[in-house]
């Protein structure tokens, strides 16, 4: 079997992230990951965003020390862009 890919962790502890996160599941934005290429040994993974049933998918690939910093710095946009309507 290969070599799997270890992605770095996200700081559960930062409060500023788990309102953003909270926030937005609240509201209906979710963010995915989608594994870039076939297999079990993906070490790259594109990002999908999902507001009001529409998707918008990243056009950048993402490696295993960006994902998760990225994915919760797009929580944290949507969080702070709609937090306030």
């Amino acid at each position: 079997m290969p070599n799997l890919p270890t992605i770095k962790p996200l700081d559960w502890s930062d409060p500023v992230n788990l309102k953003a996160y909270s926030w937005c599941l609240d509201h209906g934005i979710t963010i995915g990951m989608l594994a870039a290429s076939q297999g079990y040994a993906n070490r790259h993974w594109t990002i999908e965003i999902t507001i009001d049933k529409k998707k918008i998918k990243s056009p950048k690939e993402y490696g295993p020390d960006e994902l998760y910093s990225k994915v919760f710095e797009l929580y944290k946009f949507y969080y702070n862009k709609y937090k306030d309507e």
